[in-house]
């Protein structure tokens, strides 16, 4: 098949999206103003289940009026992920009593302008693509390729680059043992020399002819001033891609044009390669982009939502993958680590995180292999949920342990922010996935957030059991206003606020005095080392006033008052210090963990 140089552009009108989308700073407006899209159909295809959802205006308003979820339909045996939305839609269509689907048996998507509707489409689900990276220097070019690649599904297998000691051949033939869906070809700044990067190509180039009918896409992001080289020497035989310099100058880095091509080039190669998934495709109006891609636009929105710019975290802890999207002093930061899950990627989450470090979140001794074969049981049967207390406390462990895993790589790409440090303030912390989004209580939610990142200060946590992350970042590309008013209007649930005091607690750790807006007030004593929920109603807002214990500080004060909005958690008061240190002895740790379970689910 003779390959081509993609400019992805969709048929039936789909757009490409702007570079770096953006939503508006402040929207007052969106409660007068009506968008310009009508109803909004959305679409979400992960490892384990596909989510759909139903947006539409409520007076006035856009507003989630409805959703649904199926199983993800990519097993062998000729299933296809279509099947697994046409289910979805199906069930959302009983509830709203609209058609998604023909009547007839053939059961095309109504979906689209031309049915009424504006339908986007987002997936995480899928192996990761087998990515080659090949570059100049390991610690300039490669870093910044890598880096680059951390905002999207893949899996680097191998990697080329000057100082590589293996011959031409010995490097052709890694690339046809590996046998990449990728290669990034990366490297030289704008203003250098050309001759390097030109024999890298030409290693591409060859071992590109050697391969067997299914070509790789190359994605080059290297000196601009080679592009017409690697046009000429690469488009007969890949499916390429071009984009700017990741890497333009020694001190600069560009990773704008470059993460929207791997969100295009994600759904061009799904399309061709996950029987059904060009089907979604082609009735999205944007074909279908990368969930993260997604995720990285509303964080982007929320933290310029306010007067000033601010930090905002979201952690998605799903079946195959942990994703951190991270607004840190005015820069997006994205890391996907494909090897952490609670599902597919369960076993190799484990080894990563290392049994003794899921043992130490437990409240009983597990046998030898218990955590084994439950993650084995979790990677066999992602979607099967645990049956035993002992069970649950183990998948527990193991979303803390890969957010923690996860966080501490998305550190080294936060600028001016030691990676040893504590968590710099973030308003809001986002928890995304079912094991945080959906647990038995919102209040489990809160804790594994608080135990995994343990943020200081005042931590606004919120939740997205909906899938708004997913489904309302993809279409800031086309309605901005509309993921507007959904955000305004409860499309993520507050799940609580945290008051996280520093330093070393005894004693009675607070004193607080919290007053509700119809003038009832309590007054609540916390001691160190304890949590204590206080509730402050969904719609409401309270007063707080604080005062410390000798030794803590909050936000560098002993005394201060502030104001809480109502949450589904309450008001968390979480006095066990940071560092949190979990006692190594067994009968105090069965104790303890019990209480903080106990604690964030008993609101006062």
């Amino acid at each position: 098949m003779s390959a081509r140089t993609k400019t992805p552009q969709a048929k039936s009108g789909r757009q490409k999206p702007p570079s770096s989308a953006r939503l508006p700073r402040r929207a007052p407006e969106s409660q007068l103003i009506a968008p310009a899209v009508g109803r909004v159909v959305t679409a979400d295809i992960g490892s384990v289940h596909t989510r759909v959802a139903l947006y539409d205006l409520v007076e006035g308003q856009f507003r989630l009026v409805g959703r649904a979820q199926a199983l993800t339909t990519a097993a062998p045996r000729g299933y296809d992920v279509s099947e697994g939305l046409r289910r979805a839609l199906t069930e959302l269509g009983a509830f709203s009593g609209l058609n998604f689907l023909s009547a007839d048996q053939e059961q095309r998507l109504l979906l689209g302008e031309e049915y009424g509707n504006t339908f986007v489409a987002t997936a995480s689900g899928g192996k990761p693509i087998r990515t080659i990276l090949v570059g100049l220097m390991p610690n300039v070019s490669l870093e910044s390729g890598k880096r680059a690649l951390e905002s999207t599904y893949v899996e680097l297998v191998d990697a080329l680059d000057l100082l590589d000691v293996r011959t031409i051949e010995q490097q052709v033939n890694a690339i046809l043992r590996a046998a990449p869906d990728l290669i990034l070809i990366v490297g030289g700044v704008d203003s250098g020399a050309n001759a390097p990067v030109r024999a890298l190509i030409d290693t591409v180039r060859l071992a590109a002819q050697l391969m067997p009918s299914n070509k790789p896409i190359v994605l080059y992001a290297g000196n601009a001033a080679l592009a017409t080289y690697v046009r000429e020497q690469l488009e007969d035989h890949v499916v390429l891609y071009v984009t700017e310099n990741v890497r333009p100058s020694l001190e600069r880095e560009s990773f704008d044009p470059i993460r929207l091509e791997l969100a295009l080039l994600y759904g061009d190669y799904r399309a061709r390669t996950t029987p059904g998934f060009k089907t979604v495709q082609d009735a999205s109006a944007l074909g279908v982009l990368p969930s993260v891609e997604s995720y990285g636009n509303i964080v982007r929105y929320l933290a310029n939502a306010g007067n000033r710019q601010q930090n905002v975290l979201m952690v998605d802890v799903g079946s195959s993958t942990v994703t951190i999207c991270a607004m840190v002093r005015g820069a997006l930061n994205v890391t996907i680590r494909s090897d952490l899950g609670l599902g597919h990627s369960a076993v190799s989450a484990a080894e990563a995180v290392g049994v003794r470090n899921l043992a130490r979140w437990l409240s009983f001794e597990p046998t030898p292999d218990e955590i084994m074969d439950y993650v084995w049981n979790k990677t066999l049967r992602p979607a099967t949920i645990p049956e035993l207390t002992r069970e649950l406390e183990i998948e527990y462990a193991l979303a803390r342990e890969l957010i923690r895993a996860a966080l501490r790589t998305s550190r080294q790409g936060w600028a001016g922010v030691p990676i040893n440090a504590p968590l710099p303030p973030m308003q809001p912390i986002i928890g995304v996935g079912s094991v945080l989004a959906q647990p038995i209580n919102p209040g489990i939610g809160a804790l594994l957030l608080l135990d995994a990142l343990q943020p200081q200060g005042i931590a606004d946590l919120r939740l997205d059991p909906y899938g708004v992350m997913a489904s309302m970042g993809s279409l800031i590309h086309l309605e901005p206003l509309t993921v507007v008013q959904v955000l305004e209007t409860g499309g993520l649930l507050n799940l609580a606020t945290a008051i996280c005091p520093v330093g070393k607690p005894s004693g009675t750790a607070l004193e607080a005095k919290v007053v509700y807006a119809d003038g009832r007030s309590r007054e609540v004593r916390v001691p160190a080392h304890t949590l204590r929920v206080v509730s402050v109603p969904a719609g409401q807002k309270a007063q707080v006033s604080l005062k410390l214990g000798r030794g803590l500080r909050l936000n560098g004060k002993r005394r201060l008052t502030f104001e809480v909005e109502g949450s589904a958690a309450g008001l968390i008061f979480d006095t066990r210090g940071r560092p949190l240190v979990l006692p190594r002895d067994l009968s105090r740790r069965a104790e303890l963990l019990p209480k903080w379970y106990a604690a964030v689910q008993e609101i006062d």
